[in-house]
């Protein structure tokens, strides 16, 4: 009679292969949750400045700002030789509150 090996007519892995795979799965996922959390840093970081560049154009829709003493002048000519001249003033407008510092420069026309 012929014995037969138990280790191979077994169908499993070793327990140094479960104990790698598992290992390595969580390394992987360590990276991932990694990954994810520093994107959710980042994306809620472009959210509140495009919320600050809102709210500092509507303020200077609105009128706000303080004229900074520079300014801009745009000439158009034509073919004919005939142009016209505009000057633009610059201001500047800061946001106040939580996201104090970030400031905004703009022209007017004069």
């Amino acid at each position: 009679m012929k014995k037969s090996d138990s280790r191979s007519s077994r169908g499993g892995f070793t327990l140094i292969e479960v104990v790698v795979s598992t290992a390595l799965l969580a390394v992987v996922c360590t990276g991932f949750l990694m990954m994810t959390a520093a994107n959710a840093g980042q994306l809620s970081g472009e959210q509140r400045l495009e919320q600050s560049n809102y709210n500092l154009s509507a303020l200077a829709g609105e009128g706000e700002g303080e004229p900074t003493g520079e300014t801009i002048a745009v000439e158009f000519v034509l073919e004919e030789g005939n142009g016209v001249r505009e000057i633009f003033e610059q201001y500047e407008i800061t946001e106040s509150g939580e996201d104090a510092g970030n400031h905004m420069t703009f022209y007017r026309h004069r």
